[in-house]
Formats: structure tokens, C-alpha cells, sequence
């Protein structure tokens, strides 16, 4: 007998979390999703570890462990990842802290943090010893990573008197010696252009950043003997000013033209956050208004898509090299809930059809955002969070690689993308791109504090080619809590191990129901 769509997906797992649970009957609106036959010319293709991430530099050691104490939680977690994409997430280890690290050979200590009161987010200074790199080592093996160096004035008071070249070119030795083939690129410096008026001069600009940054770069390629492009460049704030300007505004497009060019420079990168929950940036973010706004998000990413292209036409791939939902380390009740994991999800997709090369996702010890907390920490016990369920998803979409994404539906509350293989493997004769999957957010509010049997459904009606398609449904109680979180009928416990059997629903006439609050994968 045909198990009911709800009961295939839910009651996997209700009887963990003492859950009722019924099929939903509310179904509100429709929507028909015509997928064309292949994606427009000239689409990206994107690789199973498109979600990657990016590790606050001075909790390195947290998330990875060193050689007497390797985090195997960690490990698991992205190993999960491999298993499913079959591509380990790309490390990017930078962020704040990479401005305030000095490197002292002599130090027995891995890494020494200093904080201005305990309980800050990110310390005031460090410092690392040769021991650091170890870290390095304890991920799973075939990981890469972008290092980050510090970018100090040759007389920054932070260094005591030493060259900052010096400084650079010291970290530099350090991590391509000690990381070998496991060392994608450098990043040197990060967010630069929020330096004129506190680091650097008001007049500081782009024009007058690139020459020093290519002098930097110059004598690290020296100093390790690589003379290729070895850099991530650029790492700069959210884009502003894209386009034509006369006043040279601090982005990628800005940074090629004054001479950060493919010599040096692998890729170009900016950051992103969808809002800001620091001191003096007006309202507290939410959810409604910063995550489940697609609106929102689009807007903050036109200037993603627009330097990707420009990028592009240069010939250099363009990365979002640090994103996450609200800047300052996240917003609790909001970047620490499902709703960061619905966002996610939409995000990741509606990037992946642009020229976006890669996005990284940005993570700390003690950040609401994370979509892991690595270690004891604060009274909490190394957890999972709710972004890695978004993180579990989107790799799935990606598995295997060599994928192109169509968007279907760009609405507000409500989005949907097709996934098509790109051709790899389609016999002797090549072939074209082909329709592999449908994803499917529905991003209007639910809380966990309404009635289950009122939750309002979208019936999605499916061309024929999916008709028998297998459903992989992300779901929680409501976007507004962080417990009770699955991926096709499972969940990840905080050791990093994924239980319960994999629960695949059949598509029904045609068609899938999805509830607000909800995504879907549809498979053919």
C-alpha cells in the first residue's frame, strides 16, 4: 500500500519528539512549474562543494583540533557533507581576527587569544606558534583551504616594531610549507575598505589599496617560490557603488582595474550578510523583514550578479568569500532557528544560477549563526544548529557536481529552481544539460506556536517528466525554533552522526504539497 506524502516524511521522526502528526489538509494557493528542457546558454556549472565555508580565524583550533586532540565532531560534520555532494566543503580560514593575529616562531603554544572581556565574540589579539598548522591536518584528507595573512602597515603597533611585509611573508612560509597540496589560495587582509577613517586615512582608497596589496603579494610569491596566482582577491564587504561611477568605490570591478589582476589573483571575492545586528545600524534584524524576504535577498545580490559577470568577461571567477544571515555574528531568534535553514537553502540556489563561483559560509565558536558549535562552550555542549540541515540540502541538490540551476519562480515568499546534470556522461554523442531535480521554498511564516493543522500548504504541480519524482522534504515545527529540524526524515545528532532511514516521498498526482516554512527537493 502507498504510504500517505505526510507520514512518509513526518512520522520517521515523531515518535522521537512525541509528536501527533496528520496529513495536512489546508492547502491555500497553487502554483505549476514548467521546466525547460535545458538552462540558457552560457549558465554556470557548479561543483558538489558549490557551500563552502568560511572559519573565524582565531577559532580555528575549536572546529579542527590539533594532532593530541582532533575534533572529530567536525570531521563528521563534513564528512556528512562528502558523503552526500561527494566534495568536501573548500575551508576558508579568515575573517576579523586575521587583522589581529602575529605570528611568533617561538611560541610552544598553538595559538594564544586575548579578549577584552571573556565573553566577546572575537579577541582583541593572538597569537600562533609553529604548532598552529596542525590544525590544518585534522580535517579529512583531500579538504582545501584559503589561508588568511594579516596585511599590517610596515609600522603597525600590533607588531612591535616588525616590517609589516615581513609579517605577511612570515604566516605566508608558515602555511604553504605546512599545508602543501591542501592550499587552494591566500586571502590577504580582511574587508579593507572598512580601514579608511580607523586603520587607514579618510582618503584611503581602492586606487591607492591595490599597489599595496600587490606589493605584499609580490614578495610572498618570492619568499614561497610560487609565481601562479595564488591569491583570493579583493575580500571586501558587501559591494556598494557597482557600475559606472567617478568616485571608485571599493569593489572587485574597481580593484581588476587598478591592477589586482589573474597574474596573482585565482579569484575575486566580496562578502554578504542580509543584515546587520550591530551597534548604531538602526533595528534589530528578523526574520520576516532579513531572511524569509526574498525580495530582500535578491536586492542585496544584484551586485553579486553584476560583478560576477564583470569578473567573468575578465576572465576570473568570482566567489562570495565569507556570507552568513546577519552580520555581527547573528541575531538570537533569528540566526539561531530554522528560518536560518529555509534561507539558506533559497539563497545557495538562486546564487548557484548566477556567476557565482562559490559562496562560503562564515562560522565562530561562539556565533548564533553557525551551523555548528564545535566545542563546550558558554554552558552549551558542541552542537549541531539549524543551518547545516539548509547545508545537508543544498548538497544533496548538488551531488556529483557538474550542475547548472534555472530559476522557476521568483516571488517574494515563494521560490523555485530547476536542476539539471550538464551533460557529463550523456554517451559518445555529448548531450545536452537535462532536468535532474526541482527545489522549492516556501518562505511565508510559520511558528511553532500555531496549530500543526492549520499550517497553510502550497500545492505545486509538477511536469510529467516528474511525476513518479521522489520528494526529500526539510521541515520543523515552525521557522521560529531550533529543536525537531529533519532532511528527509533525519536528524543529526552532536556527536555529527545522521539518524533514522532516509524517507523519501512519492509525488502525488503530478503534484507536492509544501508547507509554509518548508522546502522541497524533487528528484527525478
Amino acid at each position: 500500500m502507498e504510504t500517505p506524502r505526510c507520514l512518509k516524511s513526518l512520522l520517521a521522526f515523531a515518535g522521537s519528539i512525541g509528536l501527533a502528526l496528520a496529513c495536512p489538509q489546508n492547502i491555500v494557493s497553487s502554483r505549476t512549474l514548467k521546466v525547460p528542457n535545458s538552462p540558457p546558454p552560457g549558465r554556470q556549472i557548479v561543483d558538489g562543494n558549490y557551500q563552502s565555508y568560511s572559519i573565524e580565524y582565531s577559532y580555528m583550533q575549536d572546529f579542527a583540533g590539533n594532532n593530541s586532540h582532533p575534533n572529530e565532531f567536525s570531521a563528521r560534520m563534513l564528512q556528512n557533507l562528502k558523503d552526500i555532494s561527494g566534495a568536501y566543503p573548500m575551508i576558508r580560514v579568515g575573517g576579523t581576527t586575521m587583522n589581529k593575529v602575529v605570528y611568533d616562531a617561538n611560541q610552544s603554544e598553538a595559538v594564544i587569544l586575548t579578549f577584552v572581556n571573556p565573553t566577546d565574540d572575537q579577541p582583541s589579539r593572538m597569537t600562533i606558534g609553529p604548532s598552529w598548522i596542525e590544525s590544518f591536518h585534522q580535517f579529512p584528507e583531500g579538504t582545501q583551504y584559503i589561508y588568511g595573512l594579516s596585511f599590517y602597515d610596515p609600522h603597525d603597533p600590533l607588531i612591535q616594531g616588525r616590517n609589516g611585509v615581513d609579517e605577511t611573508v612570515a604566516e605566508a612560509k608558515l602555511a604553504y610549507d605546512g599545508l602543501g597540496d591542501s592550499l587552494y589560495a591566500f586571502e590577504i587582509g580582511n574587508e579593507v575598505d572598512f580601514w579608511p577613517c580607523s586603520v587607514k586615512p579618510c582618503n584611503w582608497t581602492v586606487e591607492q589599496y591595490v599597489p599595496q596589496w600587490n606589493e605584499y603579494a609580490n614578495a610572498v610569491q618570492a619568499a614561497v617560490g610560487d609565481y601562479g596566482p595564488i591569491f583570493q582577491g579583493g575580500v571586501f564587504a558587501p559591494p556598494e557603488g557597482v557600475g559606472y561611477n567617478e568616485t571608485p568605490f571599493w569593489n572587485v570591478e574597481n580593484a581588476v582595474k587598478f591592477g589586482m589582476n589573474h597574474t596573482k589573483a585565482k579569484t575575486l571575492c566580496d562578502h554578504e550578510y542580509m543584515g546587520v545586528n550591530c551597534p548604531g545600524y538602526g533595528p534589530v534584524p528578523t526574520i520576516e523583514r532579513n531572511l524569509l524576504n526574498r525580495t530582500q535577498m535578491t536586492s542585496l545580490v544584484y551586485n553579486h550578479d553584476y560583478l560576477g559577470n564583470a569578473t567573468a568577461g575578465l576572465g576570473m571567477k568570482y566567489v562570495i568569500g565569507e556570507t552568513n544571515s546577519i552580520a555581527c555574528q547573528g541575531t538570537p531568534g533569528v540566526s539561531d532557528v530554522f528560518a536560518e535553514a529555509l534561507w539558506s537553502v533559497d539563497y545557495i540556489m538562486y546564487l548557484a544560477s548566477l556567476k557565482v563561483d562559490r559562496v562560503h559560509f562564515h562560522m565562530g565558536t561562539p556565533y548564533r549563526y553557525s551551523p555548528w558549535q564545535p566545542i563546550d562552550y558558554l554552558n552549551k555542549t558542541a552542537q549541531v544548529k539549524p543551518l547545516y540541515y539548509g547545508n545537508l540540502m543544498t548538497a544533496r541538490a548538488f551531488a556529483g557536481g557538474n550542475k547548472q540551476v534555472e530559476v522557476l519562480v521568483n516571488e517574494t515568499l515563494f521560490g523555485a529552481y530547476a536542476v539539471y546534470d550538464a551533460g557529463k556522461g550523456q554517451g559518445k554523442c555529448g548531450g545536452g544539460a537535462t532536468p535532474e531535480s526541482v527545489v522549492v521554498t516556501n518562505m511565508a511564516m510559520w511558528n511553532s506556536t500555531q496549530p500543526e493543522g492549520q499550517r497553510p500548504y502550497t500545492k505545486v504541480q509538477l511536469p510529467v517528466e516528474f511525476s513518479h519524482g521522489k520528494v526529500r522534504r526539510l521541515t520543523s515545527p515552525g521557522v521560529d525554533v531550533a529543536e525537531n529540524i529533519t532532511f528527509a526524515g533525519q536528524w543529526v545528532d552532536d556527536q555529527g552522526y545522521i539518524h533514522g532511514d532516509e524517507v523519501l516521498e512519492d509525488v502525488q498526482d503530478s503534484s507536492v504539497d509544501v508547507g509554509a516554512g518548508e522546502a522541497v527537493l524533487i528528484s527525478i
